[in-house]
């Protein structure tokens, strides 16, 4: 099946955010200047960096499956 525009950008898109959050979490955890604290002797923002890059992570897979779904033959197709 031949993908369409939309779907193409849809997919950058969803590819972009990923990668923002994957990025976004890289930031927190070893860059940042800032403390919360620490939570049984580990930092705060290294726990929301990394959780910021199993997120990332995450929605890389969620827009691999939609691509995956996109290119299925029977996607558009409802049964009646």
């Amino acid at each position: 099946m031949k993908i369409t525009p939309a779907v193409w950008v849809n997919i950058f898109f969803r590819g972009f955010v990923a990668l923002a959050y994957a990025l976004l979490g890289m930031y927190v955890a070893f860059f940042s200047a800032f403390s919360l604290g620490d939570w049984q002797g580990v930092p705060i923002v290294m726990l929301l960096g990394i959780l910021f890059i199993c997120y990332g992570l995450f929605r890389v897979y969620r827009a691999y499956l939609y691509f995956k779904d996109v290119n299925e033959e029977e996607y558009g197709n409802y049964e009646d």
